[in-house]
């Protein structure tokens, strides 16, 4: 039982080392469609998810107030394997 129980986490730990193909700045050019404003600034970074785990690059856009607080920000999920956006999130 306990042989059973070593041999799925080790699956679970290598199955999910999908290697990044797309690369930080691809993932950044990717994602710029999907916003509706031009941004001051941006921030990327590699997130893994699930079980087993997947990588994706969080591309975040942002306009920045006077006072240092964000004006306005969107965040886009980019599937680090094949380029895909799987998650847009807006806020005014």
């Amino acid at each position: 039982m306990v042989g059973l129980l070593v041999v799925g986490l080790l699956l679970v730990h290598f199955a999910g080392r999908n290697e990044k193909r797309v690369s930080q700045d691809e993932a950044v050019a990717i994602a710029r469609p999907h916003i509706d404003f031009t941004p001051n600034g941006h921030q990327v970074r590699f997130i893994r998810r699930g079980i087993p785990s997947h990588g994706f690059w969080v591309v975040t856009f942002y306009i920045r107030k006077p006072a240092g607080d964000y004006k306005r920000v969107t965040v886009v999920l980019v599937d680090a394997t094949n380029g895909k956006v799987t998650e847009v999130r807006r806020t005014a």
